[in-house]
C-alpha cells in the first residue's frame, strides 16, 4: 500500500495557480484577436481611401501603426 499525505494548502494554490495560467492563455488569444481586427479594419480604411503608401509604412513601423489608428478611430 503506497501512503501520501494530502496537503490541501498545496493543493488550493496548484489550482489557483493553474486557473491564473489559463486565464492568461485566454487573454492573450483574445487580446490578439483584437489587434487583428484593428489592423484588418485599419488596413480596409486605407485601401479604400487608396492610401497605400501609409499602408506599406504602417507595416513596417508600429508607431505609425498606431498614429493611423488614432487617426481613423480605430482604437
Amino acid at each position: 500500500m503506497i501512503l501520501t499525505t494530502y496537503d490541501k494548502d498545496l493543493y488550493e494554490k496548484t489550482l489557483k495557480e493553474d486557473a491564473r495560467e489559463e486565464g492568461r492563455a485566454e487573454g492573450l488569444m483574445e487580446g490578439r484577436a483584437e489587434i487583428r481586427a484593428e489592423l484588418n479594419q485599419l488596413t480596409i480604411c486605407l485601401l479604400n481611401a487608396k492610401r497605400y503608401n501609409d499602408l506599406e509604412h504602417a507595416a513596417k513601423d508600429i508607431e505609425y501603426q498606431k498614429k493611423l489608428l488614432k487617426e481613423l478611430g480605430i482604437e
